[in-house]
């Protein structure tokens, strides 16, 4: 009797809404294995997702719930052939703007399904193809404005399963061109993505594949070789080489089109681009022209970009070092941008002269006027007296290379550094403040030393040494 209670029937009938959000809650909390099969809740949850009475709501949460149990639903590649016949049906509906959410939803989650099932369900190829020939239907509609966001989902989902495997929109790479030179609304960053992620899988992959061409049709979509070949590692690309002079030809059309990316979008952008330009042999100075000048921005995702594209071509930025140093000190300063992009600044200048350390004599210059603010918060006035004591070290270093005295002297940066942080010498023991302080006397005292137990010369170097004494004094005036 007991083994009966524990495993009811499977549904027959529809499920109401309350019915529904039991369920979910039941198997979000690991409940689900009293049903003894999933198809026929599998087969309501479908139903459910096409009725046109059902509230939106719930069909968005269903959404969701198919997609974080679909290891549980779908165990075949007859569930993902109803799923993609499912969206199919949902996108040909007649336009809906209250219903465009949960199209675009349904979109996002039948590609994620797809992609996570493929590692313990065989995918059909014609199912995976279908699903292609579905999103590329919705994007080749350029500059309707009614379905614009629709139409940037579509290109999201068609990048990830470019990403999914490289090369599958390699044939139709042409059209995909066409349509972004097309694209007159917000949604044309979606389509400049979607294009750049394909030039990256040809380039990644050196597929002989012509960018021009236009001659396979984009709908109906097949899979290009490359990808259905039962090879399809280094077997599948061409041995004729890349089609350089189209690829520099698209490359640069890309890059004529940055200034309608948001950050993110452009973070997104230049990871791709990179690779490409460094595989192409193309001069920095391109990439040097479009995007340094976002150096200025305030936005903290613009100045990683540049930062990241500094870093990969040091040599097409030479001589720049100081305006870049000097740009993230101005930052820091600002008073009015949020701490947490104040702080950033400091760590991306720290880095930034660690791996350029031969040529942070301009910062070494900036840091005699860069010290912390009265009133700054104490972890920004704890990172800036890193970036002095760091400072220090690269002033002495380089003092003994050159042997010239005209940089500045480390013992002025550590005596008007402790200038912010001078109540130390009346707080407790026990406060924040006091540890920053003597924080600071452990990092200038041993910046310069070697760090070895080898060196017998670093005690007595670090005995010798200005800091030291200074120290010394220090200690005097304050017991």
């Amino acid at each position: 009797m007991a083994e009966k209670a524990a495993a009811p029937p499977p549904p027959s009938k529809p499920l109401t809404s309350q019915e529904w959000e039991t369920l979910i809650e039941d198997f979000q909390n690991g409940v689900h294995h009293k049903w003894n099969s999933l198809d026929p809740l599998f087969d309501l949850l479908l139903s459910s997702l096409l009725r046109k009475d059902f509230p939106l709501f719930l069909k968005l949460q269903l959404l969701v719930f198919l997609d974080e149990f679909s290891l549980s639903f779908l165990t075949s590649h007859h569930h993902l052939h109803r799923l993609v016949e499912a969206l199919k049906a949902v996108v040909h509906a007649p336009l809906d703007v209250a219903a465009s959410t949960f199209k675009d939803q349904f979109m996002v989650s039948a590609t994620s399904i797809l992609i996570c099932t493929s590692e313990n369900v065989a995918v059909e190829a014609q199912t995976e193809t279908n699903l292609v020939e579905l999103l590329l239907t919705v994007v080749n509609r350029p500059n309707f404005g009614s379905d614009r966001q629709t139409r940037g989902v579509a290109c999201e989902c068609l990048r990830e399963l470019e990403r999914w495997k490289p090369g599958l929109l390699s044939d139709v790479v042409g059209h995909l061109w066409s349509l972004c030179q097309s694209e007159r609304t917000h949604a044309s960053q979606c389509y400049l993505l979607l294009f750049a992620s394909v030039i990256h899988s040809i380039v990644a992959r050196k597929l002989s594949v012509s960018i021009l061409n236009t001659s396979v049709p984009m709908i109906p979509f097949y899979a290009p070789n490359c990808v259905t070949d039962s090879g399809s590692g280094s077997g599948s690309e061409s041995s004729s080489g890349l089609n350089v002079k189209e690829l520099r030809r698209a490359l640069s059309f890309l890059l004529e089109w940055t200034l309608v990316m948001t950050p993110f979008g452009m973070m997104e952008f230049l990871s791709m681009i990179i690779p490409v330009a460094v595989a192409l042999e193309l001069q920095p100075s391109m990439l040097k022209v479009q995007v340094f000048g976002m150096i200025h921005s305030f936005d903290p995702v613009l100045c990683h970009v540049v930062l990241s594209m500094y870093l990969r071509f040091l040599e097409a930025f030479e001589g720049q070092e100081g305006e870049v140093s000097r740009r993230l000190l101005l930052i820091s300063r600002e008073s009015q941008h949020f701490l947490v992009f104040r702080l950033l600044a400091i760590h991306w200048l720290l880095g930034f002269n660690q791996l350029i350390f031969e040529k942070t004599k301009p910062t070494i210059e900036l840091c005699s006027t860069f010290y912390p603010a009265l009133f700054d918060p104490l972890a920004l006035k704890a990172l800036k007296l890193d970036l002095l004591a760091f400072s220090s070290v690269c002033a002495h270093v380089l003092r003994l290379k050159s042997g010239s005295d005209e940089l500045i002297d480390p013992v002025k940066l550590f005596e008007n550094g402790l200038v912010c942080v001078s109540s130390f010498k009346w707080l407790p023991p026990t406060s924040t403040e006091t540890a920053v302080a003597f924080r600071t006397f452990h990092k200038f005292l041993i910046a310069s030393s070697s760090h070895s137990d080898n060196d017998p010369s670093t005690a007595r170097n670090l005995l010798d040494s200005a800091i030291f004494r200074t120290l010394q004094v220090l200690r005097m005036f304050l017991f």
